[in-house]
């Protein structure tokens, strides 16, 4: 028990929340509270770290923050991440491999590889490279909403 204390002790260290190891979910900014999310998932002894829009209720700057701290977490420790995202230049700044996905019932419509190494920088969201596979991704998810055939009327 004392282990996992001090351990989750260091793991609020590098998360920026040390002097908020007493405080309440309430007392704490959105980028804390999901800080703390994230740890919560890193300390679980799952391979897989499962993300379902964890960016999405917060401010731009905050939402970059949280991304760059995600990068830093995932050098370090090289956890699976599995992370859904409606955020196409999130997914690609994330991502190793991104799936598209049709509406209801999903399936897997196409599979991208992100051919970016890592570490990535913020300064990726300007290469061109970057902007063309973003424009395919879009172009590809629209392709996808437009092609939609109405359900049957029974």
């Amino acid at each position: 028990m004392k282990a996992a204390r001090e351990e989750a002790r260091a793991w609020l260290a590098k998360a920026g929340l040390g002097e908020f190891e007493q405080a309440y979910p309430h007392k704490l900014s959105g980028g804390m509270q999901q800080r703390a999310s994230f740890l919560r998932g890193l300390l679980a002894p799952q391979e897989v770290l499962c993300l379902d829009e964890p960016f999405s209720a917060l401010d731009a700057l905050t939402r970059s923050d949280m991304q760059r701290w995600l990068l830093d977490i995932w050098e370090e420790n090289q956890r699976t991440v599995l992370m859904i995202t409606h955020s196409i230049e999130e997914a690609l700044m994330l991502s190793d491999t991104i799936y598209l996905f049709s509406s209801r019932p999903a399936s897997v419509l196409h599979k991208i590889e992100v051919p970016f190494a890592r570490p990535r920088s913020e300064q990726l969201i300007e290469d061109p490279r970057f902007l063309e596979l973003k424009r395919e991704i879009t172009a590809q998810m629209h392709e996808q909403m437009h092609n939609k055939k109405p359900a049957a009327v029974k």
